[in-house]
C-alpha cells in the first residue's frame, strides 16, 4: 500500500509541473527585444545636480528588465494561444509557423500586477487599494470644499510593453536558418514632477507625502484603454532642505480621462512632534495643459510647518487655482 501511494504522489508531482525555458535555441525563431528604460521626460537640471534619493532619480532612469513574457494571440479570436519567455535583449522562442498578436512585457515588477492575459483586448496592469481617504470632489463654487472617501492606489512601477499585430512567423527550418522578429518596448506609465517650492520652517519636517486624484486605476497592454473608476495615487516626498522645497517623482497610469471632478493635490507634512498638517491644491490646470511637456505639477504658495510641540495638526483647503485666501480649519 505506502509503495502505491509513493508512485501516486510521483505522478502527480510530475503532472502538476511545467519546465518553462526562457529561450530554446534549436527553435530557429529568435526575437530581439529593443527596451527603452528611460522615462518619457528630462529631469530638469536644477532637480538633476541636487543629489536626490536613488528612488527618486530610478523613477526617470528606469532599471532594465531582467525577464520579459512574451504572448501570442490569435489574430481573429484574440485568444492566447502560447507563452514564452525570454531575458531583456530577447531570445529564442519556440513557436510554430502562423500569423500572431503579440504582446511583450516584463514580469519583475515590485507593484505593478498583471491580470486577464488569455485575452489580447482585456489584458491589463494595475496596482493594489492600500486603503481609502476623503479627498474633494469638485470646485464647487470656489469656496465649498465637498469631501467624498475614496480608494487610494499603490504608486505603480515601470512596466515596459512592446506589441506587434499580425506577425508573420513563416514555415522554417531550424536546421538551415534563424528567423528573427523585432520589437521595440517602452513604459506605459507616465512620469510626473511634483514641487512645493515655498515651504516654511522645513528643518521642522519629518515626512512628507502626497495624494493626487482623478487618476486611472488600470491600463490595458494592447491599446493603452483605461478600465476601471478613477482613484486617489499616494506617493511619497522627499523634503528637500537644502533647497527649501518638497519635492516627488512619480508614476501614474495617467489621468483618469473620463474624471467629472478636478484634479486635487493634497500634500500631509508630519514634523518632529507628530504633529500632521494636510494643505490642498487644485491642479487640473497644470495636469491638462498641453503646453506642460515636461509633466511638472508646482504648488508655489506658501505652506507654513508647525513648529514641533505646538499642537497645530490641522486641514488647509486652497482651490482657487493659487491666488485666493486660504481657509484654515482646525481637526
Amino acid at each position: 500500500m505506502k509503495q502505491l501511494m509513493m508512485i501516486l504522489m510521483c505522478a502527480l508531482c510530475v503532472l502538476s509541473c511545467r519546465r518553462v525555458p526562457l529561450y530554446d535555441a534549436e527553435s530557429g525563431v529568435y526575437l530581439k527585444l529593443n527596451i527603452h528604460i528611460h522615462a518619457d521626460i528630462d529631469l530638469p537640471e536644477d532637480i538633476a545636480s541636487r543629489g536626490l534619493p536613488q528612488s527618486l532619480m530610478a523613477k526617470f532612469s528606469g532599471r532594465m528588465p531582467e525577464r520579459m513574457q512574451v504572448n501570442f494571440y490569435d489574430v481573429e479570436t484574440h485568444s492566447l494561444l502560447t507563452t514564452a519567455f525570454v531575458p531583456a535583449e530577447g531570445g529564442y522562442i519556440d513557436v510554430a509557423p502562423g500569423v500572431y498578436d503579440v504582446v511583450v512585457y516584463n514580469i519583475d515588477t515590485d507593484y505593478t500586477r498583471i491580470e486577464r492575459v488569455n485575452s489580447r483586448g482585456s489584458i491589463y496592469a494595475f496596482t493594489d487599494q492600500t486603503g481609502s481617504r476623503f479627498v474633494p470632489q469638485s470646485k464647487a463654487d470656489g469656496k465649498d470644499l465637498p469631501m467624498a472617501e475614496a480608494p487610494v492606489i499603490r504608486e505603480p512601477d515601470h512596466l515596459y510593453v512592446a506589441r506587434r499585430d499580425a506577425l508573420v512567423i513563416p514555415e522554417h527550418s531550424v536546421v538551415d536558418e534563424t528567423i528573427e522578429v523585432y520589437a521595440e518596448a517602452s513604459t506605459l506609465l507616465e512620469t510626473y514632477i511634483f514641487r512645493a517650492t515655498k515651504i516654511l520652517n522645513i528643518g521642522d519636517v519629518v515626512s512628507a507625502k502626497a495624494y493626487i486624484t482623478g487618476q486611472a486605476r488600470a491600463k490595458c497592454l494592447w491599446d493603452s484603454r483605461y478600465i476601471m473608476d478613477e482613484a486617489v495615487l499616494g506617493i511619497d516626498c522627499y523634503p528637500d532642505r537644502a533647497a527649501g522645497e518638497i519635492v516627488a517623482v512619480f508614476n501614474t497610469f495617467g489621468k483618469f480621462p473620463n474624471a467629472t471632478n478636478n484634479v486635487f493635490l493634497t500634500i500631509v507634512v508630519s514634523n518632529s512632534s507628530g504633529d500632521e498638517r494636510e494643505y490642498v491644491f487644485d491642479v487640473t490646470d497644470q495636469f491638462d495643459n498641453p503646453d506642460n511637456t515636461g509633466h511638472e505639477i508646482i504648488v508655489s504658495d506658501e505652506i507654513d510647518v508647525p513648529e514641533p510641540g505646538s499642537g497645530q495638526g490641522g486641514f488647509d483647503p486652497d482651490i482657487s487655482d493659487w491666488d485666493e485666501e486660504h481657509k484654515n480649519v482646525d481637526i
